[in-house]
């Protein structure tokens, strides 16, 4: 069951119905615009007979294995806002009807960043274990690079002193909302000042997960941010008016301090167009990933993105691969133990339903 048709989850959902071993179910909307069409027509494919609905309840009396839970979130710890997100009692609600749950909410991969985050963790957990299900948290950063890779990297290695990822990407083809939401087109304090509300809470969790499957205990985790003014105005691919001497381009980065020692670096070089901050770190020609561990032997890796075959757009391919990550996922938590499991509990789990060919 896909719950939500925003970019990740349309992309889900087209990968749901490329698969040869997974059924669509049923599909959540949040907007009365979506409420009756048919899938087909939300992905751009041939009609389905399966209609988006807005009504929850009457969704959760279909079957389900599993529910693919992507609803909007505003990035902010949803342990520290008051009131509390929508999506969180949502999630309880779906959790104790008796369906598995992946989810590429950022704030939940981990716990320990948030300001009650035992209090969620057992909350989270306590739904799984009524409704008999199981519960993760994925994407592609964090859920996969600054986590899942590093991770795996670091135990090929010896000696290690640092790891670092990187996150370069052009985003002004984002609606305009989430652009001014990650601080694009303000002045570079009240920029800066929505960015550490939101950094820490969310990215934190990578930071967590690594020092966890590295055994240390992080003391303190430091925010870093600059950013870049641009010298003219101009609108953002996405629609966003940028105007001269506001934020259109922004670099941030979470350090993990342990034993005063800065051993794990989140870094995200973002863009609000391809000729904002041109010194900046780049991956390849359009954007995209990479993880460097200073160790025995040092490491380094990059992952470009917007190469030939893939969405024509690198920002797209990072929102494509979060879809596949959680989509991947389904298997691996049917299967898992009830409860609400973070990365470090879960099986190591390929393409299970990313084989191309369609049914």
């Amino acid at each position: 069951m896909q719950w939500g048709t925003g970019d990740v989850g349309v992309h889900a959902l087209r990968l749901i119905m490329q698969s040869r071993d997974l059924s669509l179910t049923g599909v959540k909307c949040y907007t009365s615009a979506r409420d009756g069409c048919d899938v087909g027509d939300i992905i751009g494919e041939a009609p389905t007979g399966i209609q988006a609905q807005i009504d929850s309840a009457g969704l959760l009396k279909a079957e389900a294995d599993c529910v693919l839970f992507m609803p909007r979130d505003s990035f902010l710890d949803p342990t520290a806002v008051t009131p509390e997100p929508a999506w969180l009692e949502e999630l309880i609600t779906i959790l104790e009807s008796g369906k598995n749950v992946v989810s590429p909410i950022l704030s939940p991969m981990h716990w320990r960043q948030l300001a009650h985050g035992a209090a969620l963790r057992d909350r989270l957990d306590a739904a799984s274990r009524k409704g008999g299900v199981s519960l993760f948290f994925t994407g592609v950063e964090p859920g996969f690079v600054s986590d899942c890779l590093a991770i795996t990297l670091s135990s090929a290695i010896g000696n290690i002193e640092q790891i670092r990822s990187l996150e370069s990407l052009d985003y002004g083809n984002y609606n305009p909302d989430a652009l001014k939401s990650m601080g694009f087109g303000y002045k570079p304090d009240i920029s800066a000042e929505a960015a550490r509300e939101t950094l820490a809470p969310c990215w934190g969790s990578a930071l967590y997960l690594v020092a966890d499957s590295l055994g240390i205990v992080i003391d303190d985790v430091r925010v870093d941010i600059e950013s870049f003014l641009s010298p003219d105005d101009f609108v953002a691919s996405g629609g966003l008016e940028i105007k001269a001497g506001t934020v259109g381009a922004q670099q941030w980065s979470l350090t993990a301090i342990a034993e005063g020692e800065e051993r794990i670096v989140i870094r995200h070089v973002s863009r609000a167009g391809p000729h904002m901050a041109p010194d900046w770190p780049q991956v390849g020609q359009f954007g995209g990933y990479g993880v460097e561990i200073d160790a025995k032997p040092p490491i380094a890796i990059q992952i470009p993105l917007g190469l030939p075959g893939g969405t024509g757009d690198a920002l797209s391919d990072a929102i494509l691969m979060t879809a596949a990550r959680c989509v991947n996922a389904i298997s691996a938590i049917v299967g898992a133990p009830a409860g609400y499991h973070l990365l470090s509990a879960m099986p190591i789990y390929g393409g299970r339903h990313g084989i191309a060919g369609r049914r």
